[in-house]
């Protein structure tokens, strides 16, 4: 999950690049110092599409407790997971189906009235909580790079 990009950083990788649409995550960055302010860029790339949208999140917003939640086999959904960033630029919804978890990752720009807004979404499937567990893993350590980082 976690790769190494051209110029050294660390992106979390969600998805196949051979399959479809993947999702890359950038390092966070803290743009206000110690504030609790975490940008975190996102991209999703496939065959006919690449786009990239900064996520505004405060220490992350809860991203690695959704994951491990999901990862608990014993806890029923009345209604899918949602999280959400703070700034409503992405938003992860989950389902079960068949011994697999679906996620649907939406990606949204919000921009002045005279600017063009969009909103773009794409399913992945994982098999089980074992995946969730290693995406909890994966962006604790993305975002443990942070000092201060809620994780």
């Amino acid at each position: 999950m976690i790769i190494h990009d051209a110029r050294g950083g660390q992106l979390l990788r969600v998805g196949d690049p051979g399959q479809g649409v993947h999702l890359l995550f950038s390092m966070p960055e803290r743009p206000y110092g110690n504030d609790p302010v975490l940008d975190i860029t996102v991209r999703a790339k496939g065959a006919w599409v690449d786009l990239s949208e900064m996520v505004r999140t405060l220490d992350g917003d809860g991203l690695v407790e959704f994951f491990s939640s999901l990862a608990d086999a014993s806890v029923s959904w009345s209604e899918p997971p949602t999280w959400q960033s703070s700034e409503e630029q992405l938003k992860i919804s989950a389902q079960r189906s068949d011994g697999c978890i679906i996620l649907t990752w939406g990606v949204r720009r919000r921009v002045a009235e005279s600017e063009s807004a969009w909103y773009f979404e794409t399913v992945t499937s994982h098999t089980g909580e074992r995946a969730m567990r290693e995406f909890a893993q994966a962006f604790h350590a993305l975002f443990g790079e942070m000092s201060g980082a809620v994780a």
